[in-house]
C-alpha cells in the first residue's frame, strides 16, 4: 500500500504570480492542497529517469535613456546561461527514492551545494509515511502564492522570474505523515504531517549584476561608512601623537627649558610619565636648576612615552586599515546552520463535503534578516582593532517566528477558490523593540476559472499583510525595522494572469500583471511558448517593472542609480525535455 498525491488547483499561472507575496517576507508560494489516499501499487521495483536541458538569453533594456541610435542597442547588457536537470525515481514495494540534479553556472560556481537539488527517501508503513533527505515541502492551498509555506527559503538571485518551486532552496528535513484508513462519512482525505529541519537556510540574493537588492547595498554602504568613521578616528589620534612628538623634539633641540618643563610636568601630572626624582637631585648637584633638572630627566621619559605611543597608534592604524580593506559583511550575519535555527511544524488537512480545509503551526525564523543598529559601532570597533567577533556581536539576525495558519479551497459556481490566513507571532508582542519585527497577520485569497472564450483561463489572487501595534512603530520612527515613511502598515498586491492555448495547445500565450496597491508599483510579464515538436519548446518573454515608492517591494530590486526606478528585459529560451 502507498500514499499517492493529488494537487488541488490549476497550474495556469506563471512564476511571476509568486511576486505578489512580497507582502509576506518570503515573496510567494506554489500549489498546495495535498491529500493522502490509498491505492494498490505493483510490488515490482522500477527505476525511471527524465531530464531537461535548455539555454536562456536575456537583454536588459535601457529604461533611463531609451534608444536613439543603433549603437545604444548594441551596448545593452546581456546575460546567457545553459542548464541541465536530471531526475531519478526508484519505486520499491515499500520505499521510494527521488533525486534531482541541477547543473548551471549558479549551482556550479556560486552554490555548489545546489548541484544536488533534492534527494528524498520515503518509507511506507501501513498508514504512516516517513520521508528524509534534502527536500522541498509546500504548505498552503494557494496557487503558487502562499503565506503558510515557511520551511524552504527562496533564491532571489534572479528575482521572481523562475518558477516558484525552482527558486525554492531544498533543506535537510524529516517529514512524518499519517493518513487514517477511515475518518468517517463526513470527513475524508485526512492527513496529519509533521516536519523538522535541524537548521535553516536564509533567502539568497544577488551580489552583482542587475538584481542586487537596494537594501543590501544600502546596508553595505552604512557599514562601510561607520568603518571609515572609526578608521578616521584612529588616523586623527595618530596624527595628534605625531604632532606631539614633533613639538617636544623641537623644544628639546631649541633648549627651551621653560616650555619643555611645562609639558613634561603636565604629562607627569596626568599620569603619562613618571619623573625619577633621584635623577633630578643628581642633576641639581651638578649645578642644574630645579627646572633644568626636571626638564632633562622628564624629557627622556617623555620621549620614551611618545615613541611607545606613536608605535601603538601606528599598529592600531595598520590593523584597522587591513581590517577595513578586507571587510566581509558575511561575518556580521548570524550563522543559521546550527540547531538554534532548527524548524518544526504540524499540519492537518482534510475534506469536509466539497471543502478542502487545513490548519497548521510553524516554528522557526524569518528567512530575511533584521539589523540591530545599536550594535554596529561597537562591533565594527572590535573588527578594526582585530578583536574576535562573538555571536553576541553579530548585528544581523533572523527573528524568531511562529505561524498559526488556516487554509481552504472550494468551488463556487465556476470559480476554483483558494484561501490562506496566517498569524505571525514574534518576540516583540508589544511592538516596542525596534530591532525585532512586530506581530502581523497575512492572507491570500483568489480564484481561477475558464472563460467561455476560446481556451482562455483567468487567475486572480490578492495577498496582503498587516503589521500589528504599528502605533508603537510610529513612536520609534525610522529606527524601527517595521517603519514605513508613508505611515501605511498594510501591504496588498493584486495578481492577474490571463492565458490562452492555440494550435492544439502547442502555442501558449499569457500575461501576468502584479499591482502593489499601497505603493502604486506594478510589474507586467508577457510570455509566448511554442512546443515545436515533442520535448522541444521555444519561449519568448519579457518583464517591465515600475517602482517609484521606496517602501515598495519592487523598488528594492530596481536600479539604485536611476531616476525613475524602472527595470525591463526581453528573453529568449529553448528547452528540451526527455
Amino acid at each position: 500500500m502507498k500514499i499517492s498525491k493529488k494537487v488541488a488547483g490549476t497550474a495556469c499561472i506563471t512564476a511571476m504570480l509568486a511576486g505578489a507575496a512580497f507582502a509576506q517576507e518570503d515573496f510567494g508560494g506554489f500549489e498546495g492542497g495535498d491529500f493522502g489516499t490509498f491505492e494498490e501499487e505493483s510490488s515490482t521495483p522500477t527505476l525511471t529517469w527524465n531530464g531537461e536541458a535548455g539555454v536562456d538569453g536575456r537583454m536588459w533594456l535601457d529604461t533611463e535613456n531609451g534608444y536613439d541610435k543603433a549603437n545604444d542597442v548594441a551596448n545593452s547588457a546581456t546575460e546567457a546561461d545553459a542548464y541541465l536537470k536530471l531526475e531519478m525515481n526508484y519505486s520499491g514495494e515499500n520505499t521510494d527514492l527521488n533525486g534531482k540534479i541541477k547543473l548551471d553556472s549558479a549551482s556550479i560556481k556560486d552554490n555548489p551545494e545546489d548541484v544536488i537539488d533534492e534527494f528524498t527517501a520515503r518509507g511506507y508503513f501501513g498508514n504512516w509515511q516517513i520521508e528524509a533527505g534534502k527536500m522541498k515541502t509546500v504548505w498552503g492551498k494557494g496557487d503558487k502564492l502562499h503565506v503558510l509555506d515557511n520551511f524552504n527559503a527562496n533564491d532571489y538571485t534572479d528575482f521572481i522570474f523562475p518558477e516558484y518551486i525552482d527558486r525554492r532552496i531544498a533543506e535537510p528535513m524529516v517529514k512524518i505523515a499519517w493518513v487514517p484508513s477511515y475518518a468517517g462519512d463526513l470527513v475524508s482525505n485526512i492527513k496529519v504531517e509533521g516536519v523538522y529541519t535541524p537548521m535553516m537556510t536564509a533567502d539568497r540574493f544577488a551580489t552583482s549584476g542587475q538584481l542586487v537588492p537596494y537594501t543590501q547595498t544600502a546596508l553595505t554602504s552604512s557599514v562601510e561608512a561607520i568603518a571609515k568613521t572609526n578608521l578616521a578616528s584612529l588616523v586623527k589620534d595618530l596624527e595628534e601623537a605625531r604632532l606631539e612628538a614633533a613639538r617636544a623634539q623641537a623644544l628639546k633641540d631649541a633648549g627651551n627649558t621653560a616650555e619643555l618643563t611645562t609639558i613634561v610636568t603636565d604629562a607627569a601630572t596626568s599620569g603619562k610619565i613618571t619623573i625619577d626624582q633621584t635623577k633630578v637631585a643628581a642633576y641639581m648637584q651638578q649645578g642644574y636648576t630645579q627646572a633644568q633638572a626636571t626638564a632633562a630627566v622628564g624629557a627622556a621619559a617623555y620621549e620614551e612615552y611618545l615613541k611607545n605611543n606613536l608605535t601603538e597608534k601606528n599598529t592600531a592604524y595598520l590593523t584597522a586599515l587591513t581590517s577595513a580593506s578586507s571587510l566581509d559583511a558575511s561575518k556580521f550575519y548570524a550563522d543559521t546552520h546550527n540547531i538554534r535555527y532548527g524548524q518544526a511544524g504540524l499540519r492537518v488537512t482534510g475534506t469536509v463535503g466539497s471543502f478542502d480545509l487545513g490548519a497548521s503551526y510553524y516554528y522557526g525564523h524569518y528567512k530575511q534578516p533584521t539589523v540591530n543598529a545599536s550594535k554596529i559601532p561597537t562591533t565594527l570597533a572590535k573588527v578594526l582593532s582585530g578583536a574576535e567577533i562573538t555571536d553576541d556581536d553579530k548585528f544581523i539576525d533572523y527573528d524568531e517566528l511562529q505561524v498559526f495558519g488556516l487554509e481552504a479551497a472550494f468551488l463556487v459556481w465556476k470559480f476554483n477558490t483558494r484561501w490562506e490566513f496566517a498569524y505571525n507571532l514574534t518576540r516583540d508582542f508589544d511592538g516596542t523593540n525596534p530591532y525585532i519585527k512586530n506581530n502581523s497577520i497575512a492572507w491570500v485569497g483568489g480564484f481561477d476559472m475558464d472563460l467561455p472564450i476560446h481556451n482562455v483561463n483567468i487567475n486572480i489572487q490578492e495577498t496582503g499583510k498587516f503589521i500589528l501595534k504599528n502605533d508603537e512603530v510610529d513612536k520609534l520612527g525610522a529606527g524601527d525595522t517595521d517603519f514605513n515613511s508613508d505611515g501605511k502598515y498594510t501591504n496588498n498586491q493584486l495578481v492577474i494572469n490571463i492565458s490562452d492555448k492555440w494550435l492544439n495547445e502547442k502555442l501558449t500565450t499569457e500575461c501576468t500583471t502584479i499591482y502593489g496597491i499601497e505603493c502604486k508599483e506594478w510589474c507586467v510579464q508577457p510570455k509566448v511558448s511554442y512546443n515545436v515538436v515533442d520535448g522541444l519548446t521555444f519561449t519568448a518573454r519579457g518583464a517591465y517593472i515600475y517602482a517609484d515608492n521606496a517602501n515598495g517591494q519592487f523598488y528594492n530590486f530596481t536600479a539604485e542609480n536611476t531616476k525613475h526606478h524602472r527595470k525591463a528585459f526581453v528573453q529568449l529560451s529553448a528547452k528540451y525535455q526527455f
